[in-house]
Formats: C-alpha cells, structure tokens, sequence
C-alpha cells in the first residue's frame, strides 16, 4: 500500500539509501522509491571507499558492516602511482576496496532496521509542486503527496531535468570502455599504458568474469559500446581479445564535467 510521505526520495542508490538513513534518524517520515525490482545492480559501477565515507559511516555506527565485508589497501592509485595514507590523521587512514552491490546491500539492509519504506519497482514518471508541497506521480499509475521531493536519481536525473535546473560544466574530452565479461585465455592482469591512456584487466569476485576499463583512442560519445568494438580495442591495445565474449555489462564513460546550478527549487 503506497502512502504519502513527508520526504519521497526518487533513487535507492547510495545516496538516496544514505539520504533516508539520515531523515530517519533525525525522526523524518521519509520513503525510498526505487525503479529495480531489487537491489541487484548490472556491472561493476564503484570499486571502494575512500577514508571520508568512513568516517561519515564511523560517526553513524555502521562503518564494521564495511570493513568486514571489503579489503583495506594503505594506498590509493593517482595516474599509475601508488600514494601511501597510513599517515593520515584519522581513524579510517586507508582505501576500502568494496564493490557497490555490498556497499548498497549494507546501506539497504541499515535503511530497513531504521524502518525506511523502499517501494522497489517504482520510478518517478513527474511531478507538480505547488506552495505546501509536491504531487508525484509514479510509473506504476500510484500517485502520492509529499512536502519535498528529492531527486537521486543519478546525473541524467529526470527529477533535476523536469525542475529544470540548469547542469553546467565542460564538454567531454576523453572517453573510456567499461565491461565485464568472460574470456577463454589467461587475460595481461592489471595496469597497462600506453599511447592512448592507461588500461586494466582485473578479476571479479565469485570467479569467471573479468572487469576491462580501455583508454579510447578519440572521443566516443554515441552510445554504449558493442562486444565487437570492445574486441576490436583489447586487440589494438594488448594485440589480442583474449577470447572475450559473454558480457554481462558494457557501457562507456568520459570525464564530462557537471554541477547542478542549484540544489534546491522552492
């Protein structure tokens, strides 16, 4: 049964979970509403933690659900080298590497002792404010009342596009392969560069799969990439594929760079 709620937050990922956890502990009648069925996300996405999250985490009590579930490095990379924090002045002086699917699962699993409602399924499709509140309607027909809504819903959120809130910021000029996929020889582990950029191959959890993160040679802004242009790339770059194919999650990202011109109308 979907209710009204003073806070209706459109997105149940990291920040929209941390968001509720926050409004619940402050004693805030607060919703998620999330377009996945559940919390299982496609591909790799984030990698780790870095010793600020930590801490916020630390100071809510929860920071050992992390730590106990990701493996801590000393170290964070920057352009092919490896700067030591071990002596930084915290608590929390080291990189947490930790997949998003834990760090949301954990998030999720803290929202729901906090009693936060997540309605799994269920996506903003528009809404109308007025001077008491906002009117939000969801995909599924339901419509319900709020006092705020709050858009996060990612960075082609449709909440800041319908709002209308300006994103300014700069062009891409790069643009990078991302995937993870199944190869049927022994891929080149790690970190390789060359003309183009810098390039990895690393292994993922439970087995088979393989994360791949290519340099492109030029700027590529059209769209996600296809197996064969991912085949076409390992080649270019390693002088074979390695056999690669049965991807589970291919996608494409550049260094664009944008900032919502507001957080907040009315």
């Amino acid at each position: 049964m979907i209710s009204d709620h003073a806070v209706v937050i459109a997105g149940g990922g990291p920040t929209g979970l941390m968001l509720a956890g926050e409004l619940a502990l402050a004693g805030v009648d607060v919703a998620i509403f999330e377009r996945r069925p559940d919390q299982k996300l496609a591909g790799l996405r984030a990698g780790g933690l870095h010793a600020r999250t930590l801490e916020v985490l630390d100071q809510r009590g929860i920071v050992d659900r992390f730590l106990s579930q990701g493996q801590i490095s000393p170290s964070v990379g920057f352009h092919m080298i490896r700067l030591g924090i071990s002596d930084f002045p915290t608590r929390h002086n080291y990189l947490l590497a930790l997949r998003q699917n834990h760090i949301e699962r954990i998030l999720a699993d803290w929202v729901g002792e906090l009693k936060v409602p997540i309605y799994r399924g269920h996506e903003v499709a528009g809404f109308a404010q007025d001077d008491s509140g906002v009117d939000v309607e969801l995909s599924t027909g339901h419509r319900l009342r709020a006092a705020y809504l709050v858009g996060c819903d990612g960075g082609r959120s449709t909440i800041r596009k319908a709002t209308g809130i300006e994103f300014a910021g700069w062009d891409p000029t790069m643009s990078w392969m991302i995937a993870e996929v199944e190869m049927s020889e022994e891929p080149a582990w790690g970190f390789r560069s060359n003309a183009s950029g810098i390039h990895a191959l690393g292994k993922i959890e439970g087995g088979k799969k393989v994360g791949v993160v290519l340099t492109e040679p030029r700027l590529e802004a059209r769209g996600e990439p296809t197996l064969r242009e991912l085949s076409e790339a390992l080649t270019a770059i390693y002088g074979t594929d390695f056999g690669v194919h049965s991807p589970t999650w291919l996608s494409r990202f550049t260094d664009m760079t944008r900032q919502a011109a507001a957080y907040r109308d009315r």
